[in-house]
């Protein structure tokens, strides 16, 4: 499919790469002719990232010609455009201005030579740089001057008028925190740069790979017993806090036991890791510590060279009083929690003192221009301060040892931060992360967070419908925005849920006999398929129907226009979006049978009639008998009768969470003053479900497709 827009959702640190690696090597294979990797905006992203396509497409492949190497980045070609012989093309570039504006003028120069050359456009970290934050410019000859009128930002521009000048271009965007592409405007058309970026055509959710730890192992439900979070107080926070600092005045001060104490623990905890790490046979394999305290690079090449100062320290100290270094690392070993040692303590702490020797400290940022390099120093013992640079996209090769202290007012860009997901095998129980409360409850409602997004892009693929037909729903945080608010003009709370509710079609379309006709053929085209099994409390039943069958019904059903309190549709999304996680599973129909009066066929029985009056020209007052929220329960509806009258609501709450209940009543025409044979009423009997009270945001560009 050419000019599509799709959205691929990982988990943090999961193998996005391999997964659109694979879907070059695909492309490829099928005719993709060029195929361009949008890399982040940081050189240490694209050069990792090249290497990886190099060692993994370009050497093994067949006639693979990368325009990039592991050192530059795109230039335009000064000849070919490479297309006149067999093979595929690859650029792997960062999404910055500059960069982009050589690729537009590139594409500029192949005006006419694209016309058959299928393109794949690759944009990783899509909710990073690639979002539109301003606005579109309108066609004045359509639109007044009234409304949204400025160029997109520069970035989402150049990419939408590369995809614009590629007639064969499929963008598929890559992210672990899709908030921001999610809340893209379907509709945004800009009259120079085209439609803007938001995945209209699928949105993919990755398989949790088998091993990986994320936000729900780190800090949900599976957390407890695992001993990785250690608290970081106030008192060693103020100590690192800029603000808090009067002018001139060091971030840390120079002399070495001015480091918090945390951050000296954590220290030591990185070092006798390491040391287990070797002893169970991973001696040579990066071993990596993390420590992001401060977005300004000044502050961070502070604090390394006081952590090289409090290093160095320690081993001077030894030297003066020997068995100093062992006291203090059997500490550590103690405090560690639950491991499994791979040698006896003695053996544990000798290699932990050898270790702290061979701990090096690199400063990521701009300003000193140190790498990783675990290519050409897998062996090192690395502590990695940063900020920006640790903040996204960066893989940080075996790391167990977390100091984590920088705030930030939205989910994504903190979910970015936690540089410590990923595949830990052989050391998954090493994992230590230093933060201070606060922040750890900010992930651990992250964890809830992440849940309902996947269970809602699940939902929405189980459904069979398009990005642009149905709403994703994203529960809200309590304390932080899911993105930033010029990312996020679309967003729009919907709190909607039908937890412990009854609804129930009460206005029905008397002017528009068509549609009270189609809902009689689609009432009896579910009850032939499920037919009801037996009777009770004055109508018949079927048990156990699929919740899809439900949804499926109440999509098609048709709904009064004016209609707020039965919005079918929306509903439907609803009851399926509950069965990813088990709840509404399966469905109870009844159909209400009186036996006096009239009946007509309706599926594979006799039905009677139901009277109900006129409130208004085209509504009754009450669908339902109360008593019939009860017909499937244990124990039926009288468990829940007090003399004369039924507790509905009771009986919502008594109903299992996985079990919804549809009722349906053939209602008798001559009562509502119409003239056809039978005018259909549904109604809903809901259990309690577990996002009662919740609060969720939706895109309202399609929260009512």
């Amino acid at each position: 499919m050419y000019q599509c827009r799709g959205l691929v959702v990982g988990y943090v640190q999961s193998g996005k790469t391999a997964n659109f690696t694979a879907v070059a090597a695909r492309a490829a294979d099928v005719g993709y002719r060029l195929i361009i990797v949008l890399s982040g905006i940081h050189d240490s992203l694209r050069n990792q990232t090249q290497k990886r396509l190099n060692r993994e497409l370009v050497r093994v492949g067949v006639d693979w010609t990368s325009l990039t190497t592991e050192e530059s980045d795109f230039q335009i070609p000064e000849f070919a455009n490479g297309f006149a012989t067999a093979g595929t093309v690859l650029v792997v570039m960062k999404k910055t201005v500059p960069i982009l504006n050589r690729l537009n003028d590139w594409i500029k120069c192949l005006d006419g030579q694209l016309g058959d050359v299928p393109v794949l456009l690759i944009d990783d970290e899509a909710d990073l740089a690639s979002i539109n934050t301003k606005g579109n410019r309108r066609d004045p000859s359509v639109y007044d001057d009234n409304g949204e009128n400025s160029d997109p930002s520069l970035t989402n521009s150049l990419i939408r008028d590369t995809l614009r000048r590629i007639p064969r271009a499929t963008y598929i965007a890559y992210t672990a925190t899709p908030f921001a592409n999610i809340l893209i405007d379907p509709n945004a058309v800009d009259q120079e740069v085209g439609e803007d970026l938001f995945p209209k055509d699928f949105v993919i959710q990755l398989p949790r790979p088998d091993g990986y730890t994320g936000t729900e192992e780190l800090f949900g439900a599976t957390s407890p017993g695992r001993h990785v979070l250690r608290s970081v107080t106030e008192e060693d926070v103020r100590a690192l806090k800029t603000k808090r600092r009067k002018k001139r005045t060091p971030y840390v001060v120079e002399e070495a036991q001015g480091l918090p104490q945390s951050l000296c623990d954590a220290l030591l905890v990185f070092t006798v890791a390491g040391a287990i790490r070797n002893l169970r046979g991973q001696a040579g394999q990066p071993h990596t510590m993390l420590v992001h305290a401060s977005h300004l690079q000044k502050d961070q090449i502070r604090i390394g060279s006081s952590i090289d100062h409090q290093i160095k320290a320690w081993r001077d100290h030894e030297k003066v009083v020997p068995g100093y270094l062992r006291g203090l690392l059997r500490s550590t070993l103690d405090d560690l929690g639950v491991v499994d040692l791979p040698a006896d303590q003695d053996a544990v702490l000798a290699e932990s003192e050898t270790n702290l020797a061979r701990l090096q400290v690199i400063v990521l940022n701009s300003t000193t221009g140190e790498e990783l390099e675990y290519d050409e120093k897998p062996e090192r013992q690395l502590i990695a301060v940063g900020g920006n640079r640790l903040s996204r996209g960066l893989t940080l090769e075996g790391l167990t040892v977390a100091y984590f202290l920088r705030t930030t007012a939205m989910a994504d860009s903190l979910l970015q931060m936690a540089r410590w997901y990923g595949f830990r095998a052989g050391y998954q129980d090493l994992i230590r992360i230093w933060t201070t409360e606060g922040i750890a409850q900010w992930f651990v409602e992250l964890a809830l967070v992440e849940e309902s997004l996947r269970d809602s892009i699940t939902a929405l693929n189980r459904a069979g419908r398009r990005p642009d037909e149905m709403a994703i729903k994203m529960r809200a945080h309590t304390k932080l925005l899911l993105t930033s608010k010029v990312k996020s003009k679309q967003l729009e709370e919907a709190a909607r849920s039908w937890s412990c509710e009854n609804p129930q079609t009460i206005l029905f379309p008397l002017r528009d006999p068509l549609a009270l006709e189609q809902n009689v053929n689609l009432t009896d085209d579910l009850l032939k398929a499920y037919p009801p099994t037996h009777e009770a409390y004055g109508g018949c039943l079927n048990h156990d129907v699929p919740a899809v069958i439900i949804a499926d019904y109440l999509r098609k059903f048709i709904v009064h226009e004016d209609t707020i309190a039965f919005q079918s549709s929306m509903i439907a999304d609803w009851i399926m979006e509950r069965a990813t996680v088990g709840e509404l599973m399966t469905w109870t129909i009844f159909v209400a049978n009186p036996k006096r009066g009239r009946q007509i066929h309706l599926g594979t029985s006799l039905i009677g009639l139901a009277q109900r009056s006129l409130t208004a020209s085209e509504s009754i007052g009450i669908l339902t008998e109360p008593r019939h929220e009860g017909v499937d329960l244990n124990g039926g509806p009288e468990t829940h009768r007090s003399a004369t009258s039924y507790n509905a609501k009771a009986m919502r709450l008594d109903r299992p969470p996985d079990r919804g209940l549809l009722m349906i009543y053939a209602l008798d025409p001559e009562s509502l003053h119409v003239e056809v044979p039978t005018v259909i009423g549904i109604a809903l009997s809901l259990p309690r479900t577990s996002d009662e009270g919740q609060t969720f945001v939706v895109n309202r560009g399609v929260a009512n497709g």
